[in-house]
């Protein structure tokens, strides 16, 4: 069955890929072909840009894990350009005019327009969405032939970047399954082309690909990570979940299983059994939340505003932070649990009503909050705002 879509808000997609119908992207290009938009004269510069790199090297420090180094030949260490485990400035500028190509993963946390960007994205894959951030010396290669392990969106900011596209040997790889050089043979590239600013490409995860930088100026662009759950992931969460309430699930395997003498017959028919035990008493919709819950709780949540707007009064009005995720949901006989990025907010269950104008998109006070009690209604105001769910109006 081809998963549907509707209801669901594409529109950061259909403009990243420059179509009107993104649900025909996700329905079949998504995790099963590359694609190119070319979109000459766009501007990603809104996102991140040269000087916006050259002046966060300069002024702010980093950190081992949070900026590395790259260069297909000869190579390039950690030790090359941390001291200590911090950043050396000096040492990453002369790599950069010997060849290396830049790296600033997890940009999107110190990047507020990249951080905008991930979140447009995880409403739409509900999954994490990560920047890398790639720059590159002109006619440079920062790796050899290579697949990831997650889907990946390109865009290209400044420069231009000859790109190669190769057969996926490795299928559909499992996230933290690495890539071993030497284990597959890219072959010949069934695409070769060049990124223009303003360009995206579309990499399915397990496509071996390989990137160099075209002459005369550096190339700048973004990998943007699609870090999914997989079926694999519910399946086995759903086994669990079933196991709580199947004893059957919870009997150990026959004595002498090990041995090369076992009638292995025995093993194929009460792990069919199992099987059906797990089909049975699996409760789809309670694994269905704690993935859903567990995706909205891990959220970086966005509190820009949250301490600079002043106190909250009888007067203050606020709605829904554009691009957050939240979902409501008893938490028990008394109380409601707005889940959202960073954990959950819990609420006395009079506040229901209101809560679900606020999800809704509507505009609110402390007096639509009446019901929860005199003086309650400036608190729960407070208490959206403090947590980056709410904005002021």
């Amino acid at each position: 069955m081809t998963p549907t879509h509707s209801g669901a808000d594409l529109s950061a997609l259909a403009e990243l890929l420059c179509t009107a119908d993104p649900a025909g992207f996700l329905a079949g290009t998504y995790e099963r072909a590359p694609l190119r938009v070319q979109a000459r004269g766009r501007d990603f510069t809104g996102l991140i840009s040269i000087a916006a790199i050259d002046d966060l090297i300069a002024r702010q420090p980093f950190y081992e894990g949070e900026i590395s180094l790259a260069r297909s030949a000869p190579k390039v260490g950690p030790g090359d350009y941390l001291r200590e485990g911090q950043a050396d400035r000096g040492a990453i500028a002369r790599l950069f005019q010997q060849g290396a190509t830049i790296i600033l993963p997890q940009l999107h946390r110190r990047v507020r327009a990249l951080a905008a960007y991930c979140r447009s994205l995880e409403a739409i894959f509900s999954a994490h969405v990560q920047t890398n951030i790639y720059l590159t010396p002109a006619s440079a290669q920062g790796f050899e032939t290579h697949y990831d392990n997650h889907d990946v969106f390109v865009l290209q900011v400044e420069g231009t970047k000859r790109w190669r596209l190769y057969d996926s040997p490795a299928g559909v790889p499992f996230r933290g399954e690495r890539f071993t050089p030497g284990q597959y043979a890219p072959g010949e590239p069934s695409e070769d082309f060049v990124l223009q600013p303003g360009d995206v490409l579309y990499v399915p995860r397990g496509m071996m690909h390989d990137a160099i930088s075209e002459p005369g100026a550096p190339s700048l662009h973004i990998t943007t990570g699609i870090l999914v759950k997989t079926w694999a992931d519910f399946l086995l969460e759903a086994v669990s979940e079933a196991a709580l309430k199947a004893p059957e699930l919870r009997r150990s395997l026959p004595p002498g299983h090990h041995r090369d003498d076992f009638d292995r017959s025995v093993l194929r028919e009460r792990f069919e059994a199992a099987l059906e035990a797990a089909r049975e008493t699996a409760d789809l919709d309670a694994v269905a939340d704690l993935f859903a819950d567990t995706f909205l709780r891990t959220r970086q949540p966005d509190l820009a505003g949250a301490i600079a707007g002043g106190p909250v009064t009888q007067e203050t009005r606020i709605r829904r932070r554009p691009l957050v995720q939240l979902r409501l949901a008893d938490a028990d006989e008394s109380h409601l649990a707005l889940v959202a990025p960073g954990g959950e907010i819990l609420f006395d269950k009079p506040a229901e009503q209101a809560l679900d104008a606020f999800l809704a998109g509507d505009v609110l006070g402390a007096d639509d909050f009446a019901a929860l009690g005199p003086d309650r209604g400036i608190e729960a105001i407070e208490r959206l705002i403090a947590f980056g769910v709410a904005e002021r109006v």
